[in-house]
């Protein structure tokens, strides 16, 4: 019988859910794409200085324009990086064992029409790593550090910005 309650539960949960106006921020109605995911796919990506810059701006296209450069452009993403690393731990010989990557961004969401942010914010990711004692093997561990931190930064970034989408900054189009 505890079953029995368990489903009652979940069904209640659903309909308390479904009866609140509770959708997905990526739902999609129907044939069409969610409102979200149109105005992702409509922001270019500026160049970023540095290798890291490459690499988080190559993440974040792939994860706002899977389908390559937007064919309509609504706005541009200017991000700005500043990377650090420490060494966190000794070993006997005192040489690093232990590092820590931090990488702090900070961008803006600038509108194409009106030539003035729409939004802006900022986000930090902290890596950290165990060095190795040849060269090689510590500059391999490094530079998957590195992609791992900027992984994380391109998807808290466009978390933020769905987010700020999703929240009413778009204009809803109505069929009739």
């Amino acid at each position: 019988m505890w079953w029995s309650k368990s489903v009652l539960m979940a069904g209640m949960l659903v309909l308390g859910l479904a009866g609140c106006g509770f959708e997905p921020m990526y739902a999609k109605h129907g044939a069409q794409t969610s409102a979200v995911a149109d105005e992702l796919a409509g922001i270019r990506v500026a160049g970023i200085e540095d290798r890291q810059g490459q690499i988080l701006r190559n993440a974040l296209v792939s994860r706002l324009n899977p389908l390559g450069e937007p064919a309509r452009q609504t706005h541009t993403l200017e991000v700005v990086l500043n990377p650090s690393q420490e060494n966190m731990a000794e070993r006997s010989d005192g040489k690093a064992s232990l590092g820590r990557m931090l990488i702090n961004a900070s961008f803006r969401l600038v509108a194409v029409d009106k030539k003035a942010s729409s939004y802006s914010g900022s986000s930090r990711s902290i890596v950290s790593y165990r060095l190795l004692g040849p060269t090689y093997g510590s500059t391999a561990v490094e530079r998957d550090a590195e992609t791992r931190a900027l992984t994380d930064l391109a998807e808290d970034i466009r978390a933020q910005i769905a987010t700020y989408f999703a929240n009413g900054k778009i204009q809803r189009k109505v069929d009739p």
